[in-house]
């Protein structure tokens, strides 16, 4: 049956797809989806997205097909349909980027204020991870900082290091926390 449609007109595929001919719509997909592919993706970022979109073409086609007219071929309407859909796209891209540009910004100032604004398994998970990354003296004294709740000099002692040692391993554990997270923010603000 597939054979009986590969030389017939859109117009014949169309009507036969109106009366329920599925085989009749998927020839008219396997037609036009290399030439759409080709044109969406010039114009569209990721390849999920260009897959979305030829998708919503389809079923945009597969929908309306009791309405469309056509003489001879169904290439216009489809390539009108995705530069429609490619439209959209852009349109709901810009609308989420202001409002997300709308939203204040509050930055930062310390750690406890970071787990207190936000506190969720995600944040917890990505703090935990950059902790085990840093090295092993860093690791613990940190720990011992924020978990233990010790002082600097407590930890010195502890240790055997000097105060101001303690201090700046601190400091600097912090800062590698915060570098990351603000990474880590940007590519979380771009997806919501």
């Amino acid at each position: 049956m597939n054979d009986l449609f590969s030389t017939t007109t859109d117009k014949k595929l169309i009507v036969a797809a109106c009366e329920g001919s599925e085989v009749a719509f998927r020839k008219l997909y396997e037609r036009y989806w290399l030439d759409l592919y080709k044109i969406a993706y010039r114009r569209l970022p990721s390849e999920e997205d260009l897959k979305d979109v030829l998708q919503e073409t389809f079923i945009s086609l597969w929908k309306n097909i009791h309405h469309i007219s056509v003489d001879e071929n169904i290439g216009g309407y489809l390539y009108t349909s995705l530069r429609n859909k490619i439209f959209n796209y852009y349109e709901k891209k810009q609308v989420r980027l202001k409002m997300l540009m709308s939203q204040p910004f509050h930055p930062v100032e310390s750690e406890e204020a970071i787990y207190s604004l936000l506190n969720t398994k995600e944040l917890k998970l990505a703090i935990s991870g950059i902790i085990t990354e840093m090295p092993p003296k860093m690791k613990k004294i940190y720990l011992l900082s924020k978990e233990e709740q010790l002082t600097n000099a407590e930890i010195a002692c502890m240790l055997l290091l000097a105060p101001q040692t303690v201090k700046n391993q601190i400091h600097q554990a912090l800062g590698r926390i915060r570098c990351a997270l603000k990474k880590g923010t940007s590519i979380l603000l771009f997806f919501f």
